[in-house]
């Protein structure tokens, strides 16, 4: 089986290190820290997973910066 390797923008990896530390205080932080670990697992098991983003709808910027050609969109849960 292909290893899948999930990269995190700067932005997102700045948000996930903050969710990793309020977690242990915070019941809100926490349940958003494990809805997002449950998605990664998801993508990790299908890369697919999520609903699809036209190419044609793909922003230039993420194109430009972050080299995309496929993108794919994973909803959390609203937890406020």
């Amino acid at each position: 089986m292909k290893r899948i390797r999930i990269k995190l923008s700067p932005d997102a990896e700045e948000v996930y290190r903050y969710l990793n530390r309020q977690a242990p205080n915070s019941r809100l932080e926490r349940m958003i820290l494990k809805a997002v670990n449950q998605k990664t697992e998801l993508i990790k098991a299908n890369p697919h997973f999520g609903d699809g983003i036209p190419k044609n709808l793909i922003p230039e910027e993420y194109k430009i910066k972050f080299g995309v050609t496929n993108l794919f969109r994973v909803e959390l849960p609203n937890l406020r």
